[in-house]
């Protein structure tokens, strides 16, 4: 007598379901890799790009996007955009120094088109998710300002949106800038007159240092640190400082007196800032 075995084949709607969810499951599981393999490629990649900036195998293509606040003065306005090209010369000055051979920021400049949103403020008692609210937030600030532009462009080294607007006060022109550390957004205000546009300049100079990874030298108090923070920690007698470094807040005259500096001959990339943005390691000093 010989044994025999049989195998049962479940062909009902509950297995027709079942293998309908089994196929659901399985998209939904390759969905869900493909979204996350995009992320991290994504992320590899504005990585390097990143990084890129910090080789300086070629001039940086920057976007300087002017937003205007309310009527501005015409001859104020004017020179400002005829003195991005005198920035220009500033930083291959300084790039020359540290064994540069070319002029290593372009300046792309659009506008000015009227303000269509405010920026993001960061928060007081910042949370440890603050850093990624701001840079959305700071994100949806350009896009939603690109499109006043029509600006589609994505291959810039970086952003500065400049907020033009006409001073408040007659005896001083507020100016002053916020951006993501590393990252390629970045904002400043100037309130614009004749007196205040190499200032403005200048701390677009500092936003955009913080955009290629270089710290502050300044203090809580907004005090510059002594030396990092002076434009020539080798000058003797030390004060008054001819320069101002870039990422100090003021040229330093005498101990604890400090003024804004008010001429792109001023501009000083102390020691520690080159190393920070790549230009000692990019020419091996």
């Amino acid at each position: 007598m010989t044994a025999s075995s049989t195998t049962a084949h479940d062909t009902g709607p509950d297995s027709a379901r079942r293998a309908r969810s089994r196929r659901f499951f399985r998209l939904r599981v390759a969905f869900l890799v493909s979204v996350l393999v995009a992320i991290l490629l994504y992320g590899a990649l504005d990585h390097r790009r990143r990084q890129a900036r910090r080789a300086w195998q070629r001039p940086l293509d920057v976007a300087l996007i002017l937003l205007q606040r309310g009527s501005l003065d015409a001859e104020a306005l004017n020179e400002f955009q005829t003195r991005v090209d005198a920035l220009e010369e500033a930083l291959e000055r300084e790039f020359l120094r540290y064994g540069g051979q070319f002029r290593p920021v372009h300046f792309e400049q659009f506008g000015p088109v009227e303000e269509r949103s405010l920026p993001p403020t960061p928060a007081e008692s910042p949370s440890f998710l603050e850093p990624l609210r701001f840079s959305l937030a700071l994100r949806a600030f350009a896009k939603d300002n690109d499109a006043a532009l029509q600006l589609s462009r994505g291959d810039f080294d970086g952003k500065i949106y400049v907020r033009l607007s006409q001073p408040e006060s007659e005896r001083r022109s507020f100016v002053e800038g916020l951006g993501e550390d590393g990252g390629t957004v970045a904002v400043t205000r100037i309130e614009l007159r004749l007196d205040s546009i190499d200032f403005g300049l200048f701390v677009i100079t500092h936003e955009l240092f913080h955009l290629l990874g270089a710290n502050d030298r300044y203090d809580d108090t907004g005090q510059t640190l002594i030396p990092e923070g002076l434009g020539d920690p080798e000058l003797d007698p030390l004060y008054p400082q001819s320069t101002a470094e870039v990422m100090a807040r003021g040229r330093v005259i005498a101990p604890g007196r400090e003024e804004p500096p008010g001429h792109l001959d001023q501009l000083r990339v102390g020691h520690t800032t080159a190393l920070e943005i790549g230009w000692l390691k990019a020419t091996r000093q």
